[in-house]
């Protein structure tokens, strides 16, 4: 068994996160749904508008439009698994050690962010903006920080990070290293500015700025050398953990 091979394969990586994926479903559903609107994470919404403003129709895939992130998801790892002519079979036990290894990579982050000592207020601004995220129970929090961290991961490091390193790899004939390396900083800046990091009066909050700075750095890292999957649930393993215990 070749765990490090077998963990960044787009099947394993899909039969990893796909509990996580309607767990945040169910949490748009049920939990994070009220009669005006239903609250999601950025990330999520974002995709949900561009899919939207390239004329995308949810109606015909027969899902929801809030389910267009998730279906796109899942279509992108089918479409790596079949591009790759990799095997049709799932090593089971890979997924239990996925995470494993998710909430050892979370355990770094978890302790800067408590010497920063801003753990709740930093997670409060950048899972739900201005609404207080005391005011959700268990299971909102838990969805919440769910589908902060898959969809973020999609966007900051499948998409803004892995489609700069081509750019930059393949298109500009920059050393390997060094694409990696840009693309890793490019990611990270776009990730903090992307999250609320200023204060009430316009203020920058550096401990907000420097905190997030070193997660996507971190983030990116761990997408880098181990994959979407880890990274992804690294980071969902450290949003749960920040909102239920540290907040």
């Amino acid at each position: 068994m070749n765990y490090a091979e077998d963990s960044n394969r787009p099947l394993e990586i899909l039969a990893f996160l796909a509990p996580l994926v309607l767990f945040y479903e169910a949490g748009l559903l049920f939990w994070l749904r009220s009669d005006q609107f239903v609250l999601d994470n950025k990330a999520h919404s974002g995709m949900v508008n561009f899919f939207r403003l390239f004329g995308v129709r949810a109606e015909n895939l027969h899902v929801s439009a809030m389910s267009l992130p998730s279906v796109a998801l899942v279509l992108t790892l089918l479409i790596w698994q079949i591009a790759a002519r990799l095997r049709w079979k799932i090593r089971w036990r890979t997924i239990p050690l996925m995470w494993l290894e998710s909430f050892a990579l979370a355990a770094p982050l978890l302790v800067v962010a408590m010497v920063i000592s801003r753990a709740h207020s930093v997670l409060a601004a950048t899972q739900v903006g201005q609404t207080s995220i005391r005011s959700l129970d268990v299971l909102a929090k838990a969805s919440m920080a769910v589908g902060a961290g898959i969809y973020e991961e999609l966007l900051f490091r499948m998409a803004v990070m892995g489609g700069l390193h081509m750019l930059l790899f393949d298109v500009a004939k920059m050393k390997d290293r060094h694409a990696w390396v840009l693309a890793l900083l490019v990611s990270a800046i776009v990730f903090t500015v992307y999250h609320p990091i200023r204060d009430a009066t316009g203020a920058l909050q550096w401990s907000h700025v420097i905190f997030l700075m070193v997660a996507g750095i971190w983030f990116g890292i761990i997408f880098q050398l181990r994959g979407f999957g880890v990274a992804a649930g690294s980071h969902c393993a450290y949003d749960a953990t920040a909102l239920l215990f540290l907040g």
